[in-house]
């Protein structure tokens, strides 16, 4: 009868370690598969509103201005893509009349074609995107824009003198095709890259 006595709590011992020890295996894979479900499903929506782009080590990289998955989705994105792409082919080309068409008319005013020549004189952009694009009040849109340019250091912003910056910032668009509007003072911030 002591053996029996001893064999039983030991047998009871066992019996709710391996029923532990199964409890955790279920929950373990219970919530390793609702994990990879969610994680599937955390893909479908959109990329990570602040993941850069993949920049060259020196010049400005491809000008091609690409679209994050949260800015292809918006109902938007393609017209916001195709204007942001002439207005930097703009840029890189010194084509006066190619920036004057993507910007609104206010903009064209400021800027005569002698001072815009001057400061996009040496400025190459590229590792262009856009993050997010937003909706404003009155069919206005904000796209959310990273990119690089290269430059001459004396023709880069007086507190910024480098020759590469990468610049990130918002761009407000109104219209149709959305044309780039003045942004507020420090909507567009670079830095040494």
């Amino acid at each position: 009868m002591s053996g029996e006595a001893s064999g039983r709590p030991g047998t009871r011992f066992r019996a709710r370690r391996t029923m532990l020890v199964v409890v955790l295996v279920v929950v373990l894979v219970s919530g390793g598969i609702g994990a990879a479900v969610a994680g599937v499903r955390s893909f479908e929506g959109s990329a990570p509103l602040y993941a850069p782009p993949d920049r060259p080590s020196s010049s400005a990289g491809s000008s091609e201005v690409t679209l994050s998955l949260d800015a292809v989705a918006h109902p938007a994105g393609e017209s916001v893509r195709s204007q942001l792409q002439r207005y930097f082919d703009a840029i890189n080309a010194k084509d006066y009349q190619g920036w004057s068409d993507t910007v609104v008319p206010d903009r064209v005013a400021r800027q005569p074609e002698e001072a815009w020549q001057a400061g996009v004189r040496t400025t190459v952009d590229g590792t262009i995107r856009v993050d997010r694009i937003d909706d404003r009040p009155a069919d206005a849109l904000l796209a959310l824009v990273r990119f690089v340019s290269t430059q001459d250091p004396a023709d880069a912003p007086e507190t910024l003198r480098t020759g590469r910056i990468c610049w990130r910032g918002s761009l407000p668009l109104t219209g149709s095709p959305p044309r780039i509007d003045t942004g507020a003072a420090g909507s567009l911030v670079g830095s040494p890259c």
